[in-house]
């Protein structure tokens, strides 16, 4: 139901070969939402692993068809929020799959004056388990549901309850349908709890990764991930640590484009949390990090090379300034207000600028200052040198 591949080329990659994205821009995207209800969402599946299986005795068949019929439609609507996500916003719309489970096992439960017959599905007549399937125009194979029995339910009312059942086919049949319902919530509460680590991992890690606001040598993110993976140690859910989830599998696949072939790695990812997993190391490794810009509070990634702490969206009222334009130019005056070595050097640049612009100075003994004025700074900033020395020497 979630699982996808990836194919990895440089700073790129394409979901299942085709749909192109930028390193971190999806993490980017689940940084940015909410995730408002996402704990009761997940509360609700936990409750229907309890509360969703077959009847065992005759005291739980009175509720049984109102559970099946409100679980259909909540996970249907589980379904719906996912596919606003990327990837899955660039897949068909399908519905969860439990009214497809719960109708393999139609056998279980009564016959409605209103139930849909189907002839017995034959399949002596295919060759391959392709033929029955049909392709739409990317290739992706979409299966038409095949049920065991020759109806679709149109309600979810039991039949006899597990304890009252003799017929070792009907027993096995119940506990095929409880097996498969349990391992279909699973998905579900494993899908929840990755959107919940989103906000309660991701981002505190990140925060943490940015907090000295430049690009981390390979040592210092093992540092600070080796320290926030202890601080988390001992935290009870799996929502709450740094964790991947499902399977992933990496083959190593050719590409075709439309003007060249590239070698790729292929992730098969089961889960969206094994995909984030993956996206936030890559990230790492290759300086393609989404991070929160300091001026709009959105979150952009942050590309290899210039580290900044603003994001290039215009500013509103202002389409031709962007917030690194006027993040940087606040940032700035912020140090010259608050930290006065910074004040020193920004009077002394000005006064010697104005020295080159009349000039009393050449371009070379001004470049030469300026070499020198940003090494005294430095030692300042890092207490090597005294600050009334500082200023004796910025104003020579």
């Amino acid at each position: 139901m979630t699982e996808f591949d990836a194919f990895y080329f440089e700073e790129k990659f394409y979901i299942n070969g085709t749909k192109e994205y930028t390193l971190g821009s999806i993490l980017e995207k689940y940084l940015q939402k909410s995730f408002k209800g996402v704990k009761d969402k997940l509360g609700f599946c936990k409750e229907y692993l309890r509360l969703l299986h077959y009847p065992e005795t005759r005291t739980q068949m009175s509720d049984c068809e109102y559970i099946f019929t409100e679980a259909v439609s909540f996970f249907d609507r589980a379904e719906e929020y996912i596919h606003a996500l990327p990837p899955y916003n660039s897949f068909p719309l399908r519905d969860s799959g439990l009214y497809d489970i719960i109708n393999r096992h139609s056998v279980l439960f009564e016959i409605d004056d209103n139930e849909i017959e189907h002839e017995w599905f034959d399949y002596d007549k295919f060759d391959s388990y392709d033929d029955y399937n049909e392709d739409d125009d990317r290739g992706n194979v979409y299966h038409e549901p095949m049920y065991e029995h020759d109806r679709m339910l149109t309600s979810f009312s039991p039949g006899d309850p597990l304890d009252e059942m003799d017929d070792p086919d009907m027993i096995d049949e119940v506990l095929k349908l409880n097996a498969e319902l349990k391992d279909f919530i699973y998905h579900y509460i494993t899908l929840f709890e990755d959107l919940l680590r989103v906000k309660r991992v991701y981002e505190p890690f990140l925060e943490k990764i940015h907090s000295r606001e430049e690009f981390l040598t390979n040592e210092e993110i093992a540092e600070m991930l080796d320290e926030f993976n202890s601080a988390a140690a001992q935290k009870l859910n799996n929502y709450d640590k740094l964790i991947p989830s499902g399977t992933m599998t990496l083959t190593y696949k050719v590409l075709k484009r439309k003007k060249t072939s590239v070698l790729c790695e292929n992730y098969h990812f089961t889960t969206i949390g094994g995909f984030l997993y993956i996206e936030l190391f890559k990230g790492l490794q290759n300086r393609y990090l989404p991070r929160k810009c300091d001026l709009c509070g959105r979150y952009f990634v942050l590309e290899r090379g210039f580290y900044s702490n603003y994001c290039k969206r215009p500013i509103k009222g202002q389409p031709d300034k962007t917030c690194r334009d006027l993040g940087h130019r606040k940032k700035f005056n912020d140090k010259l207000k608050t930290d006065p070595i910074w004040s020193v050097y920004h009077k002394a640049y000005k006064a010697h600028y104005a020295r080159y612009l009349k000039k009393k100075m050449t371009q070379a003994e001004f470049q030469k200052w300026a070499d020198y004025a940003i090494v005294l700074r430095n030692k300042a900033l890092d207490g090597e040198i005294e600050y009334d020395e500082y200023v004796r020497e910025m104003k020579k």
